[in-house]
């Protein structure tokens, strides 16, 4: 009986978690019984910033359970100290209490690096979809003058983060979201230099953007050509929103402000593609990427 007393507190957490996990499944259980199936018969094609996005619903994930051990830790350690002073009648030394403490710490400082972490990374990966989704609320508008427009198409190592298809062409938009200086010369801290080589930021030079947009380009240009069996040159372009773009040379792909998209596709050299071509490049594409599985087909009755 002794021993039963000494480990109530334990128990008590236990038991409570115990309780929450059981009611968990049985809610998961409950929906996939359920007499009922999924009303989608095809795949969805993939939004502005999926793989952004599932990586954020990742990182929430993971700042939640370093929350719930953060929290959790502390209690812990008092249940039991509380068990073994009041149920087991065990005195702890000076010597003890220090060492208790020293783990504590160190354990709290863990959880809180990682948090941190989690915290900056979900940061960064924020301003990367909200920049995509900013970019295609533009590209979107293409669609109105007969251009496909298709979002973040996972091949190889890589995304495209978006593809336009249309009567002028095929073109690959690589987006970078970068966060701005505070500072009061607004209008000179949101401006970004191009001399058709670099990109230079009020904070540093970027080229590697410009390189990525051009490889990514370059393979969908290789896709394209064994997918419908003739070669199609695809443009890059590099789209970053927010920020005012100050060109200096005519060289380089095009870099511009998402909003100046109507202006650039309307006065854009263009590659002629004639109506069957974008039909079977579109088709192609279509076939490839759509391949995002509606989430209640995870309650259908198999």
């Amino acid at each position: 009986m002794k021993i039963i007393f000494m480990h109530i507190p334990s128990l008590i957490m236990s038991g409570a978690t115990a309780i929450l996990m059981i009611f968990l499944y049985i809610i998961l259980k409950y929906a996939q019984l359920k007499r009922k199936r999924t009303p989608f018969t095809h795949d969805f094609l993939r939004s502005p910033g999926h793989a952004l996005l599932k990586r954020l619903d990742g990182l929430n994930q993971e700042i939640s359970i370093y929350l719930l051990y953060l929290f959790s830790l502390p209690i812990c350690i008092y249940a039991a100290y509380i068990s073994l002073l009041y149920f087991a009648k065990t005195e702890i030394d000076t010597q003890g209490i220090i060492t208790l403490a020293i783990i504590c710490t160190v354990m709290i400082a863990f959880f809180l690096f990682r948090l941190l972490r989690f915290f900056r990374e979900r940061r960064i990966v924020r301003l990367g979809y909200e920049g995509q989704l900013a970019v295609a609320q533009e590209l979107n508008q293409l669609m109105k003058e007969g251009y496909h427009v298709y979002h973040d198409l996972p091949v190889d190592k890589f995304n495209i983060d978006h593809i336009v298809v249309g009567h002028t062409g095929v073109y690959a938009i690589e987006t970078n979201a970068q966060s701005k200086p505070k500072s009061r010369g607004r209008l000179k801290d949101a401006t970004v230099s191009y001399d058709g080589r670099v990109l230079y930021f009020p904070k540093g030079e970027d080229w590697k953007t410009l390189d990525q947009a051009k490889q990514q380009a370059d393979w969908l240009s290789d896709w394209i050509q064994r997918a419908v069996g003739k070669p199609i040159a695809v443009r890059a372009i590099v789209a970053l929103p927010g920020w005012y773009v100050k060109r200096t040379s005519a060289d380089g792909i095009s870099v511009i402000n998402p909003e100046q998209f109507s202006s650039l596709f309307k006065y854009i050299k263009p590659r002629h593609l004639p109506q069957e071509m974008i039909h079977q490049i579109v088709h192609q594409i279509e076939q490839k990427f759509r391949n995002v599985e509606p989430s209640s087909k995870d309650f259908d009755r198999k």
